[in-house]
């Protein structure tokens, strides 16, 4: 992809390891964790995309969660070795739990991730799929972790669980490490989980904001320069009714307007597209957004850049 801007690329400063010394780079870890109940699409639109965009990134890793033996993280140096890996562990309902009840191991997954001491935890870009909901209410410790060393995490959360009961610390997860969360189901999950591993191609987040809002109403976010690309989400209710938004410099000229006949559609609770931008001028996002209700609710907004850019202040916690 084309970018016009008036930016350089950065000089890429490598981590000492320590989160004191942690700075945005290619050269991180990403992980890719899956339940091995989620649909074949949704696996392969994530698995296929952090293939393609592996070249860049210090360390690979993936596993399959959700399984009767639990199976261990495996880490890779190459696409290759993660393409054979992802190859003969895909998505396989029988070694699954085999009922409609139990919680999903997810948590147990990642405390292994973050206490691995072989591999560099600093600005790593964690994605998930997930199937069947956490049991836990009570993630604060991981997600302690997850911030001092920076680790952005995506969750994918299919809306029709096959068990767990509870899918609000996976939002929160993502929420206070400026990822976000998406719900879907059906065919939408894989296009929800196709847009949010693309961003391993931008890989500098460039924008992070949560807004509460409710009913009906319009957000103003003051002028930015180069984003790509744009995506913002929020938790699943059934008071949702509408959101539009439109990005366009300063002087006027429209660049994006969702909805429209060439962005992406909604799938579930999240919306993201790409635009290309010119670096020396301003451009301003509106989001309009209408609920049922007047119940609180969040929006996430996030935009991402293939240019150097500092990490973002994290949400209190």
């Amino acid at each position: 992809m084309t970018v016009t801007s008036d930016q350089t690329h950065a000089k890429i400063v490598e981590s000492a390891g320590s989160p004191a010394a942690c700075l945005p780079s290619y050269n991180v870890t990403v992980l890719y964790a899956y339940s091995t109940d989620i649909d074949y699409d949704t696996y392969f639109a994530g698995a296929s995309n952090i293939v393609y965009y592996a070249v860049g990134y210090t360390t690979l890793a993936n596993v399959r969660f959700d399984t009767k033996q639990e199976e261990e993280i495996e880490y890779h140096t190459n696409y290759t070795s993660l393409d054979a890996s992802l190859n003969s562990h895909k998505p396989d309902p029988s070694l699954g739990y085999g009922d409609k009840t139990t919680g999903s191991n997810l948590y147990s997954v990642l405390k292994k991730f973050l206490y691995n001491g072989n591999v560099s935890l600093c600005g790593a870009q964690v994605y998930i799929a997930v199937k069947r909901y956490p049991d836990e209410s009570d993630v604060s410790d991981l997600i302690t972790q997850l911030q001092s060393n920076h680790v952005m995490v995506y969750i994918t959360v299919d809306s029709v669980p096959l068990g767990g009961s509870n899918s609000a610390t996976l939002y929160e997860m993502s929420y206070e490490t400026n990822g976000y969360c998406g719900f879907a189901a059906g065919s939408a999950l894989q296009y929800v989980f196709n847009w949010m591993t693309n961003t391993l191609s931008w890989p500098y987040q460039f924008f992070a904001q949560n807004f509460v809002v409710s009913g009906s109403g319009r957000i103003e976010i003051p002028a930015f320069k180069t984003p790509i690309p744009i995506g913002l989400s929020r938790t699943l209710d059934n008071s949702f009714g509408s959101v539009n938004y439109t990005v366009e410099s300063t002087d006027g000229f429209v660049v994006m307007k969702f909805s429209s006949d060439y962005v992406a559609d909604f799938n579930g609770t999240a919306q993201s597209f790409w635009s290309i931008l010119n670096g020396s001028l301003s451009y301003k996002w509106t989001v309009d957004h209408h609920y049922k209700t007047n119940a609180p609710q969040i929006i996430q907004l996030r935009m991402y850049s293939e240019y150097y850019h500092d990490f973002l202040p994290l949400p209190d916690f």
